[in-house]
């Protein structure tokens, strides 16, 4: 309890003007009949309350006159109906939702996290539960969990609060809102959603928090802010590709974040495996985003660290971590009949190793890159890289859709896409093109008006690419476009083969896990050391979404491959830290508390209940005096 206010007009207080008369009442004198007796003796008693009530004498002290006193100021009291007010609410159930997001892990003044002082504000709002109230703890951040059901045991629940485990991610609140709506509203007969008057909402953040949205329905929400500090640079993003100007040549681009409401400098400093590279300074703008880039002009291979040289208040998004790792030989096989412009296309590039067969001699295999199919198909393809020239892949949504289209005429083509890097098919001529479909999935990369001319299909563990045209129907084999996209498509498919990882991933991406050969089986180990099993009997790929954890994650298989991932946040919204002051519930603005919810809880019936109790103990006593 911290203050005790009064619902009710202070004129109330004029009913005090009751407590004298009862003190005059004992003062009266009361008017008696004159009797003659022959003696006093057993009037005793008597001639003491003659003189208790002469007027304008000390009075006597008399429990009777004290206890009536306390009864009628026990009864003011309640008129005035006076309230306590108590951290969070006398509801009969009380949600507390804890976010425990990156940002929550920002040390405030005093060197406690922001995740830690929300717990503490957690644990204070259970001591005002009563013997029949409840109470459910959440924990949300990119994903809700319910770390302890509804329940009125308090030890059960502060040791829920105290089991909440910081993670690495973003935060989101869609899930949680699925969860408050079960919780906070029911449907009546005419399927109407109402809100139940009984509980209470009370969501600890800083507010960094996307889907907000999602409590647009909620009843009786309460926001307390956490944190106030916003000293911050963050890495938010990183990307490692090849230049566009020279081939073996990196650039690794960075993304920082300010949280601050000023301008800042810093140091941004490349290292490979332990070997500093590089330094650049970078000017992020207030509350804003700058970037730098790192040229890395000779081919490396290892583990690239970007390192922020700033002290702050956020630590965990001061370093990012990204895999640099070349292809040493690209190995492809041909299956065709005979086709000089082609197979001279693919030995340009020296890091090609190219194999010849007939379509014939063609069977399944994964020991290759990539596998071109020059005017031929197949029944089925594994897992890898394709390419079809003048031919359909044996991938659902893929068909024909009538007869060719002859002459047809380009349109449009990706410019963005890598394959289409620094080609132009203004002037190409194509004597006839399949007219086809293609999954809802696949993108176009060359369009004429009936059909697409190339088509990329991605998903978890092919990529097939089409051109839907005889290259000796048309005269792209003579344009400089055709050496070059050829070229394209070998880096494209190089850097991303089925079986290789990304450069770096974000915290809570799910990271497809693909076997080495003759693999059945992996162990993964997060930075904490914390080990997760992976079967891949029956399945070509497992996916590994336990990545809350920024840091290197290790994938072990039973076949003695190793593969190493880099995991970082990424996620300008958690290094922005300063404390979002009110939420936008669909315009409807939620102000955040910087502390615990107070609610008030009316007493007077305690008082009441006193005054009773009072008067019947008065009651007791003036008996006995009676009639004893």
């Amino acid at each position: 309890m911290s203050t005790v206010s009064f619902l009710q007009n202070p004129l109330f207080w004029g009913l005090g003007a009751l407590l004298p008369m009862i003190v005059v009442f004992y003062l009266l004198k009361l008017k008696r009949r004159r009797v003659v007796m022959p003696s006093t003796l057993l009037w005793r008693r008597s001639m003491q309350d003659l003189i208790a009530n002469a007027p304008f004498q000390k009075l006597r002290n008399n429990l009777l006159l004290w206890l009536q006193l306390l009864i009628l100021l026990l009864l003011v009291l309640g008129f005035m109906r006076p309230v306590m007010k108590l951290e969070n609410l006398g509801g009969t159930t009380l949600v507390l939702v804890i976010d425990n997001s990156a940002s929550m892990g920002t040390v405030e003044a005093g060197g406690t996290t922001r995740l830690e002082l929300a717990k503490r504000a957690a644990r204070s709002a259970l001591e005002t539960l009563r013997a029949r109230d409840e109470a459910i703890v959440i924990a949300f951040s990119d994903r809700t969990n319910i770390i302890q059901t509804l329940t009125s045991d308090k030890a059960l629940l502060r040791a829920a609060i105290d089991s909440i485990e910081g993670r690495d991610v973003g935060t989101s609140l869609r899930e949680a809102g699925l969860i408050l709506q079960g919780l906070t509203t029911y449907m009546d007969d005419d399927n109407n959603v109402l809100p139940r008057e009984s509980t209470k909402t009370v969501i600890l953040s800083d507010g960094a928090i996307e889907s907000v949205a999602s409590l647009t329905d909620i009843p009786n929400v309460e926001y307390v802010r956490i944190g106030e500090t916003r000293n911050n640079l963050g890495i938010a993003g990183i990307d490692v590709r090849e230049s566009y100007a020279q081939t073996f040549e990196y650039q690794i681009f960075v993304s920082v974040a300010n949280a601050d409401a000023e301008e800042r400098t810093a140091f941004v400093e490349l290292q490979v495996d332990g070997q500093v590279l590089d330094v650049k300074a970078v000017t992020v703008p207030a509350t804003g985003t700058s970037g730098t880039v790192f040229n890395i002009g000779e081919i490396l291979e290892g583990m690239a660290t970007l390192r922020l040289d700033v002290q702050d208040d956020l630590a965990i998004d001061n370093v990012a971590r990204a895999l640099i790792a070349p292809p040493s030989e690209i190995k492809v096989l041909l299956v065709s009949n005979g086709n000089y412009f082609l197979e001279q296309a693919l030995r340009i590039d020296p890091r090609v190793t190219l194999s010849v067969i007939r379509p014939t001699d063609y069977s399944p295999r994964e020991d290759y890159d990539i596998v071109v199919f020059d005017g031929t198909t197949t029944r089925e393809i594994p897992p890898g890289n394709f390419v079809f020239l003048n031919a359909l892949p044996p991938v659902p949504g893929f068909a024909r859709a009538g007869d060719e289209v002859a002459n047809p005429q380009v349109v449009d083509w990706s410019r963005v896409h890598p394959l289409n890097r620094f080609c132009n098919f203004d002037t190409l001529l194509i004597g006839r093109a399949i007219r086809y479909t293609r999954p809802r999935s696949a993108i176009p990369i060359l369009e004429a008006l009936d059909t697409d001319l190339i088509t990329l299909h991605e998903t978890d563990n092919q990529r097939v690419l089409v051109v839907g045209f005889d290259i000796f129907q048309s005269y792209w084999p003579l344009d400089v476009s055709f050496p070059i996209f050829m070229s394209n498509m070998l880096d494209y498919f190089a850097r991303n083969r089925a079986g290789l990882y990304q450069p770096a991933y974000g915290t809570g991406s799910a990271i497809a896990l693909h076997p080495d050969r003759e693999a059945t089986s992996a162990v993964v180990t997060s930075p904490s050391g914390r080990r997760h099993e992976f079967s891949f009997e029956g399945i070509s790929t497992a996916y590994m979404t336990e990545t809350h954890e920024a840091g290197v994650y290790t994938v072990a298989f039973d076949n003695g491959a190793r593969h190493v991932l880099p995991v970082n946040l990424f996620s300008t919204a958690e290094s922005l830290i300063a404390p979002v002051e009110a939420l936008d519930l669909g315009g409807r603005q939620l102000v955040g508390s910087d502390q615990v919810v107070r609610t008030n809880r009316e007493i007077w019936h305690w008082l009441a209940l006193l005054a009773l109790g009072i008067l019947l103990v008065e009651w007791l006593v003036y008996t006995r005096r009676t009639f004893m």
